[in-house]
C-alpha cells in the first residue's frame, strides 16, 4: 500500500465536490481516460467502466465506487492484471486549505505482489490538485 499527500489551496467543501465529480468525470483527473460508462448509480455506490490508455497499453476496467464523508473508494471489479482499490481522502486544514491523500492498494493478479508505482500516484494527486485549484 502506498500513499501520497499534498495540500490543496481550496476549502474542504470544494475539494469534496470535485472528488464526487471525479466519479462521473474521471477524465478531468486521471490521464488517458476515455469511454466512461456508468452502469449503476445509487446513494451507496456507483458502478463504472472506463478505458485507460498509457504509452504502454490500453486497459478497460470496471470499478465499484463508494463514498462517505470526505472519502471515496475505487474498488477494482474487473481488470486484466490487477486487483485492489484506490482511496481519495480529504481533510480540512483551514477555511481555504485542505489535505488531499490518495492511497493505492493494488496487487498483481498473477504474482500476488504489491504494485508500487509511487510516480503514478504522485502524478495523479498533483493532477487532481491542479484541476481543483483551477476550477
Amino acid at each position: 500500500m502506498i500513499k501520497f499527500t499534498t495540500t490543496v489551496n481550496a476549502s474542504i467543501e470544494k475539494v469534496w465536490t470535485h472528488l464526487i465529480n471525479k466519479i462521473e468525470h474521471p477524465e478531468n483527473f486521471v490521464p488517458g481516460v476515455s469511454n466512461v460508462i456508468i452502469s449503476e448509480k445509487n446513494e451507496k455506490f456507483v458502478i463504472r467502466q472506463m478505458t485507460v490508455t498509457t504509452p504502454e497499453s490500453t486497459t478497460i476496467l470496471k470499478e465499484k465506487i463508494t463514498f462517505v464523508s470526505y472519502k471515496v473508494r475505487f474498488l477494482l471489479l474487473e481488470h486484466p492484471n490487477m486487483e485492489g482499490f484506490v482511496d481519495n481522502e480529504v481533510r480540512k486544514i483551514s477555511e481555504n486549505e485542505s489535505e488531499l491523500t490518495f492511497t493505492i492498494d493494488w496487487i498483481d493478479k498473477i504474482s500476488k505482489k504489491e504494485i508500487n508505482n509511487q510516480e503514478l500516484l504522485k502524478n495523479a494527486v498533483l493532477k487532481t490538485k491542479t484541476f481543483i485549484e483551477e476550477n
